[in-house]
């Protein structure tokens, strides 16, 4: 069964309206994880409520868990300010049964469609952290050391390695106020910075190893060069 999650601290009240509203799901079948107190919900869905320390890692958690605990097999992992179609959870979820892939979300523009397995170096990330939906089963789930940004480089670097890879679709769907929280806060922005931190040293080897393959071959004639006179 699908189920979609959705934190909110109720900045986008309307829009979240909209998405729920155009989802295709019936409001039991999503799970809203309220981050502050007082704040409007749709009518219907499932509440939960979730007042400790930011961290976006733990409240997606906390509406996977819950949306498994009353029968997901798949969760849909989306931002409050997200414009999606009735179709486009569905289509993705198809993805995710067809391929047996741990996570599934939308294709980027320019790149390859499809399962993305194994192969990281270089590596460039295929899951959007606004909108991914995750089989319960897989065994994956985020990491909460990550408090703000780079869990969903985590998740996707984990998924294609340690899991069944990341299935990506071409969809209908909008972000439409990327980055808008972190540009409006310091105290978010310097978050942001520490969570660099923590997936610089969970990941210095395929950072440098990307960078290396990323780095034009002339350079590295240059580099023999010096190094032979």
């Amino acid at each position: 069964m699908l189920f979609m999650t959705v934190p909110t601290a109720g900045h986008h009240a309307a829009l979240l309206d909209e998405l729920v509203r155009n989802c295709g799901l019936p409001p039991e079948q999503i799970v809203i994880v309220a981050t502050k107190p007082d704040i409007s919900l749709p009518a219907g869905v499932v509440k939960v409520e979730d007042f400790g320390p930011l961290n976006i890692q733990r409240w997606w958690s906390v509406g996977i868990d819950e949306a498994q605990r009353r029968g997901a097999d798949v969760v849909a992992v989306l931002n409050d300010d997200m414009w999606v179609t009735p179709r486009t959870l569905f289509e993705l979820q198809d993805e995710l049964r067809r391929t047996g892939a741990a996570v599934a979300s939308p294709s980027r523009p320019g790149e390859r469609v499809g399962l993305h397995k194994r192969w990281l170096i270089p590596y460039t990330p295929k899951i959007w952290g606004c909108f991914w939906l995750l089989r319960v089963d897989s065994g994956l789930r985020p990491d909460q050391r990550y408090v703000w940004w780079y869990g969903d480089h985590d998740l996707d670097i984990r998924a294609r390695r340690d899991f069944g890879g990341i299935v990506t679709k071409t969809v209908e769907w909008e972000h439409l106020h990327p980055g808008e929280g972190t540009g409006r806060s310091d105290a978010l922005a310097a978050q942001t910075d520490r969570d660099a931190e923590t997936y610089q040293q969970d990941y210095a080897r395929i950072i440098t190893l990307t960078r290396l393959a990323n780095t034009p071959k002339r350079w590295f004639r240059q580099l023999r060069g010096t190094a032979a006179g």
